[in-house]
């Protein structure tokens, strides 16, 4: 058991925003999700996905930082995923004939909750919450 004056350690990866990020973001997910006992990283994954993914397209400056923190209190688990980008994540309702733009409203609708905080240094972190 760790000291009261120590929080227990965070899982987090470093990643560049290139076509491997999205990847290694996954497989990220998939550990820490068997390390919690956390047999079905579905959701996990494709959330992770998406929020690393839209990092590399949009931002493409800076490390990505994704951090899984897991909430004892009511057996929740967040993904958070850094950038140093400023402009925040907004859900756009998409054309129907458009080929991307769907992706953050469909995280959405898979997480108990999501929210975007900007980072004094700059930048933001792009949470998202998960039920067990």
């Amino acid at each position: 058991m760790p000291a009261l004056d120590q929080a227990p350690e965070v899982p987090t990866l470093f990643l560049d925003p290139n076509e491997h990020a999205p990847r290694r973001a996954r497989d990220f997910i998939a550990k820490c999700f068997c390390d919690l006992g956390i047999a079905d990283d579905y959701v996990g994954r494709v959330v992770v996905s998406e929020l690393v993914a839209n990092v590399c397209v949009h931002v493409k400056i800076g490390q990505i930082i994704v951090r899984v923190v897991e909430d004892e209190r009511d057996r929740s688990v967040a993904i958070e995923v850094w950038d140093q980008g400023e402009k925040m994540p907004v859900i756009v309702e998409a054309d129907e004939c458009a080929e991307s733009g769907r992706g953050l409203f469909m995280m959405s609708l898979l997480v108990r909750e999501w929210g975007v905080r900007p980072i004094t240094e700059g930048g933001k972190i792009i949470w998202a919450r998960l039920d067990r």
